[in-house]
């Protein structure tokens, strides 16, 4: 199934939708993160480099205060470089 995933990645130029709603995380101040803009990552919503060859690139996070964020899981955020939820999961068509 990744294999078939990723094909589809590749062929669409479309991110995977990882999750029909935003992952809450706790993001430590200072430390690099590295948000899955692909979709296939299984550490969601971290990227785990199975976007290699797909055209995606992780976007990398270093939080200037620890707290609680809400990352996008659709993957269909308006401004692709922020992987802050921004809703877009209610208003989008998430069939895959």
């Amino acid at each position: 199934m990744q294999n078939q995933d990723k094909q589809k990645v590749i062929e669409t130029g479309t991110s995977k939708v990882a999750a029909r709603f935003p992952f809450t995380v706790f993001l430590e101040q200072g430390i690099e993160y590295y948000y899955c803009t692909c979709g296939l990552g299984s550490t969601q919503p971290f990227c785990d480099g199975q976007c290699e060859g797909t055209g995606f690139e992780p976007v990398k996070i270093i939080p200037k205060r620890s707290g609680n964020a809400l990352l996008c899981g659709c993957k269909r955020q308006f401004d692709p470089k922020n992987p802050n939820c921004d809703g877009s999961h209610s208003v989008v068509n998430l069939d895959w």
